[in-house]
């Protein structure tokens, strides 16, 4: 027995790029017709497509010294009384962040008709003057009863705009992110309606500012009628010393939040919308488009070969 029928050549794995090219160069027609119709498809889709836009809102926090007395050297006089000593708390701009997108904003929101009927347009009947179910479209018809032998959830009825509805809807356009550099509060959204963003934006921390400002002055205010009941029971002077000093640091804290437009947080700026769509990225969906229609037209061409041969 030879050498050569005990080791039979091995077949050759190898690709011919060579070979390779050329019958891809041989069915360039069908590479370029792929390419220039999902080009045509793209184009289509840009020209459809609407346009977004970044709008930006900056907040920084409220100087301490701007809402808040120096309550330094009165633990003394507190403890001559037994009266705990009130203090503000240095989580007030965290809490702020948190009720930004919050239930309890939004009931205040829907107070405001324009906002809501703006954003929840498709909804809103102009003739009847209230919302209805939207006209659903027919591939949602179509698909409705498989998502539901799919996923078992039953098809909820219509549900008119409400604080969970809307809050829904915030969470999912409306960003909230700190700046670490800063510390500044950012509020982001990517929206074809940027003057809406703009206006919910303002309206959002206005109010929520308001709310945090009218709890601190009602606790403020119970503080002070707390105060007043124990200076009218003290018979001691130092007693009578000590929470009279409490209570005028406590009316100083009134006047200083009631005086001020801002009180736990302040924009930095007016919000700022990007000046040229960032919504779709036209240069990013054609480039896409050019290489998704290079490679099925190449496929196509090696597909056609294989089964030729």
């Amino acid at each position: 027995m030879n050498i050569a029928d005990q080791n039979p050549p091995q077949p050759n794995d190898e690709i011919d790029l060579k070979e390779l090219f050329l019958h891809l160069w041989a069915g360039k027609v069908y590479i370029i017709s792929s390419t220039v119709f999902l080009i045509f498809i793209a184009a289509t889709y840009l020209n459809i497509a609407e346009r977004k836009y970044d709008v930006v809102y900056n907040l920084a926090p409220v100087s301490k010294t701007d809402a808040r007395p120096n309550l330094s050297g009165l633990g003394g006089l507190a403890s001559l009384t037994g009266i705990p000593l009130p203090s503000s708390s240095s989580n007030d701009f965290l809490t702020f962040r948190f009720l930004l997108i919050s239930e309890e904003v939004t009931e205040i929101l829907l107070q405001d008709s324009n906002l809501v009927q703006s954003i929840f347009a498709k909804e809103w009947n102009m003739q009847e003057q209230k919302f209805q179910p939207p006209n659903a479209s027919l591939p949602t018809l179509m698909l409705a009863p498989i998502k539901r032998l799919l996923t078992g959830n039953e098809i909820r009825d219509y549900i008119a705009p409400n604080a969970p509805r809307l809050l829904d809807w915030m969470q999912k356009n409306l960003s909230i992110t700190e700046d670490k550099e800063t510390g500044f509060l950012v509020l982001k959204s990517t929206s074809s309606q940027p003057e809406l963003m703009i206006h919910l934006m303002q309206m959002t921390s206005k109010t929520t500012d308001d709310l945090m400002k009218n709890r601190f002055i009602k606790r403020s205010e119970e503080t002070s009628d707390f105060y007043n009941k124990q200076l009218s029971k003290a018979r001691a002077r130092e007693h009578r010393e000590a929470l009279a000093t409490l209570l005028a640091e406590e009316d100083q804290k009134l006047i200083l939040a009631l005086k001020g437009q801002h009180f736990i947080a302040a924009p930095v700026t007016i919000p700022s919308v990007s000046l040229y769509p960032t919504s779709p990225r036209s240069s990013l969906v054609l480039a896409l488009s050019i290489v998704l229609g290079g490679f099925l037209g190449s496929a196509f061409v090696l597909v056609r070969r294989a089964i030729r041969k």
